[in-house]
């Protein structure tokens, strides 16, 4: 997670709005987090936030490329 941070502050990008995300949602339409894709120099990586700690982040709006890499329970995924 730390090597996706220097990468998206080499570009300065921190600060942008993560605006691209989906909830993960069952059959049951029970959430069970937040998939985030935050793209740079034409490549997409993928981070999720499990429930219920999407929850805060999201309750503000739309977070920054920032506050999704920097939450503590943020997982990238390969």
């Amino acid at each position: 997670m730390e090597q996706l941070h220097k990468l998206f502050s080499k570009h300065q990008l921190l600060k942008q709005p993560a605006e691209k995300y989906t909830l993960l949602v069952d059959e049951n339409q029970i959430s069970s987090g937040a998939l985030f894709f935050l793209a740079v120099n034409g490549k997409t990586y993928k981070v999720i936030i499990k429930a219920p700690h999407h929850e805060s982040l999201l309750a503000k709006g739309i977070p920054t490329i920032k506050d999704v890499l920097e939450h503590r329970e943020a997982m990238y995924l390969k």
